[in-house]
């Protein structure tokens, strides 16, 4: 785990996470282990915060997704937000208006003991959850635990609190997942700290909660940057499309996945205020050019985390597919090549199989306009990880097996990085009007992954 230092966490927030048993409390026998680590967490922010939200598009959305979609669509262009509770053990997914009714009752306690009644919102708390599909949250137990989390003395603000409530995300995760960014911008000295979790059934597809389309993965990223709401949504949007959109661990996507972004204005100036502005892409579009860089690295970051410690994973691989007719193409190849059950194994067994990679480029659906592979123009090539002093291995040249030095494929492959580059060289296009690319981050699969999806969970 990266340490925090606590000058890097996002000013005006405070959080808090406690164990409530939800897990247990569904299913007795799970655990015998009185607190094994928190599953219950709250965010809190000290004002409204702008806020922006991505969600699954699997048509079996959890109570908590519909939840906080129906509430950012009731609330607008200015939807704000006070707090975001979270708890892990159990999805509350596919539990019908029962499930729902219970977020409700959750969310409600929140805001009761947080906001006036004056002072609320239709979005004012939103609400995440990641565990077992199926089954009704366990609603005593949440709000006792509740009681907790809204306390004055629990909700801090210091790097072991961030962290307390980055375990509190977790299922099968085998670390907390806690990364923090620090930049200046339009003289403010801005932070943001993201949380995510995921290990199975991940392949997310995201959108926002207006658009039509565009794990358990979940995602919570907080700033102190003065951004407006709809823009922090277009800069959610564009982040998201090129890191959590670009990940996949099994192909399977989750009922409950969702990823949500929180921005209070409280980042200070340099004589320590806090000015009262906002700022758009209209009126600081240069300052929300270089937020958006800082979001989307961050965002890649933490994408990048949940396929390194993806359930059973011992490779990480980087599959980069150049010279495609559009991005949405070269993303849909890339997507087919890493979610092939066949090159997940050879990667795992380090075999430099470029016919399954070639088989999984051959069938990917492409999206419209009309654009094709051309088999005669393809490469693929095996490159060795940043920092490795390695030749890159070609296996593929204009549609040509090339012969491989099988002790060099062994040495590129033993690696736990392993990357891969197909390019495509225009497809059936002019090589000048096709030069989309698209990365996509994927991992092996493996005997361990095998035996830990013998259990029924998100």
């Amino acid at each position: 785990m990266q340490p925090i230092a606590a000058h890097t966490l996002p000013r005006g927030y405070l959080v808090a996470s406690t164990y409530a048993g939800v897990k247990k409390a569904i299913s007795p026998s799970t655990s015998s282990v009185p607190m094994p680590k928190p599953d219950m967490a709250l965010l809190v922010s000290s004002v409204p915060a702008s806020v922006a939200g991505v969600f699954t598009t699997n048509a079996f959305r959890a109570a908590p997704v519909v939840h906080a979609m129906t509430a950012l669509q009731q609330a607008g262009s200015h939807a704000r937000v006070r707090a975001i509770l979270t708890n892990s053990g159990c999805a509350n997914a596919v539990t019908g208006q029962a499930g729902l009714d219970d977020t409700h009752v959750l969310v409600e306690q929140v805001r009761a003991s947080l906001i006036s009644s004056s002072e609320r919102t239709p979005a004012d708390v939103l609400m995440l959850s990641t565990g077992v599909i199926g089954v009704r949250l366990p609603v005593p137990p949440m709000q006792r635990a509740i009681q907790h989390l809204v306390s004055g003395r629990n909700l801090q603000s210091h790097p072991e609190a961030w962290l307390d409530v980055a375990r509190a995300f977790m299922t099968t995760d085998t670390f907390p997942k806690l990364r923090t960014r620090t930049f200046t911008l339009g003289g403010r000295r801005c932070s943001i700290a993201g949380i995510d979790k995921g290990a199975g059934m991940i392949h997310p597809r995201m959108a926002s909660a207006s658009s039509a389309l565009h794990a358990t993965m979940l995602g919570m990223f907080a700033t102190d940057a003065p951004v407006a709401t709809p823009d922090l949504q277009r800069c959610l949007d564009e982040a998201v499309r090129v890191s959590f959109n670009c990940v996949s661990v099994d192909g399977d996507m989750s009922t409950n996945d969702t990823v949500l972004a929180l921005a209070n204005g409280q980042a200070p100036a340099e004589d320590g205020s806090v000015p009262d502005e906002w700022w758009t892409g209209e009126s600081h579009p240069e300052l929300m050019r270089a937020f958006q860089a800082e979001l989307t690295a961050l965002c890649t970051e933490m994408a990048q985390l949940i396929v390194r410690d993806g359930e059973g994973a011992e490779k990480f691989v980087q599959v980069r597919v150049r010279n495609a007719g559009t991005y949405e193409q070269a993303h849909a190849i890339a997507a087919s090549i890493s979610t092939s059950a066949l090159v997940k194994c050879a990667m795992h067994g380090a075999d430099a199989n470029w016919g399954r990679i070639l088989c999984a480029a051959g069938y990917a659906a492409l999206p419209e306009p009309a654009w094709a592979v051309d088999p005669s123009k393809v490469h693929v090539t095996f490159e060795p990880p940043p920092g490795v002093k390695e030749a890159a291995l070609p296996t593929l040249i204009d549609g040509v097996p090339q012969v491989v030095d099988e002790a060099h494929a062994a040495r590129l492959l033993q690696h736990e990085d392993i990357y891969v580059d197909v390019d495509l060289q225009g497809g059936t296009w002019r090589r000048e009007e096709a030069v989309a690319e698209a990365v996509y981050w994927t991992c092996d699969f493996s005997k361990e992954y095998i035996m830990i999806n013998g259990d029924y969970r998100t």
